[in-house]
């Protein structure tokens, strides 16, 4: 009977594992495309699209007056500053792959990583 239920968990286990390996490998898939452009919107509209490979700094001005500073370096991009209270924005740090994203939602901006 102990074997049994020891058999039922290790099973478990291994199929728990063999899920998460195909989903790492569809997520390199769909974000193996190289990063290309940085897509700026606002409140849902895209208000700038930028080239990574172009070092740049840009003031985004965001919902009710708030702005965001981004900056892209060396292909990275992070917000150096922000108006907004919680300033989650400028915490999320630094994004460089397709499909990674900084949002700051007090002042209703994102900017998403997209290839080509």
């Amino acid at each position: 009977m102990e074997f049994k239920k020891h058999k039922k968990e290790v099973i478990l286990i291994v199929i728990i594992i063999a899920i998460s390996c195909v989903l790492l490998l569809v997520n390199q898939i769909v974000f193996s495309k190289p990063a290309r452009y940085l897509e700026i919107t606002v409140d849902g509209v895209v208000v700038e699209t930028l080239d990574l490979n172009r070092d740049t700094e840009i003031l985004v001005n965001g919902y009710h007056g708030g702005t965001n500073r981004i900056v892209i370096e060396s292909g990275k991009v992070h917000v150096s500053d922000a108006t907004c209270p919680d300033k989650i924005c400028i915490h999320q740090g630094t994004i460089e792959q397709t499909g990674e994203s900084i949002v700051c939602l007090p002042n209703r901006m994102i900017a998403q990583i997209i290839g080509n």
